[in-house]
């Protein structure tokens, strides 16, 4: 399937080719844990380094529209559909190209919350 690699380091946003497997996203992330982060009302989703803000140095980091956290290292953008499958995005490319802003060698404090029931 084809996704959405957003790279801010090369500063490129470019289709990638995947099978879309656990395996395949740590390869293409450079990571060992993924979280989600971003997700828009048509199922689409950006998949991140749940590790990235605890590197040192951080990645080059950038934005993506209106979400209000800066995203470090690789992402790469996928649909879902009913069921949580991934699946190709709904957003285009050109689409991708319009969210991001580069922003570059910028620290962000590692924050979490701990929910209770």
């Amino acid at each position: 399937m084809r996704l959405i690699k957003i790279d801010p380091t090369t500063q490129t946003i470019e289709h990638v080719e995947t099978s879309a497997s656990l395996i395949d996203l740590y390869q293409i992330i450079d990571c060992r844990c993924i979280d989600f982060c971003a997700r828009q009302d048509n199922g689409d989703a950006l998949i991140v380094d749940d590790e990235a803000l605890y590197a040192e140095p951080q990645l080059p980091a950038f934005s993506y529209g209106s979400y209000g956290q800066p995203i470090h290292g690789v992402a790469i953008l996928a649909g879902s559909d009913d069921e949580g499958e991934t699946i190709e995005p709904h957003t285009t490319l050109e689409q991708v190209r319009d969210q991001v802003r580069w922003l570059g060698n910028i620290h962000t404090q590692p924050f979490f919350t701990i929910l209770s029931f």
